[in-house]
């Protein structure tokens, strides 16, 4: 019975330490997070500043047809290149 309870006890204790690591390591990456995102926030915080006829829909509605136009192109340097 306590040789379970042993057991019961390291498992609990494994688990704990693996959560530990995985807090830690994302506490870690907080730092790059921020300044993968910063950029992001800054362009829209001065979009619509600069903008201030502009809405958030008129923003994603440019980066939807700024999207399209890229995939598009990559689709057809697709074609084109499979053709060879």
């Amino acid at each position: 019975m306590e040789d379970d309870r042993e057991k019961l006890e390291k498992i609990y204790q494994q688990l704990n330490e693996e959560e530990d690591t995985i807090l830690k390591k994302w506490y870690q990456s907080l730092i790059p997070k921020a300044i993968l995102l910063f950029p992001v926030v800054a362009f829209v915080l001065t979009f619509l500043k600069v903008n201030t006829d502009k809405s958030i829909l008129d923003l994603l509605s440019f980066f939807a047809i700024g999207g399209l136009l890229v995939s598009g192109g990559i689709f057809l340097n697709y074609l084109l290149s499979k053709g060879k």
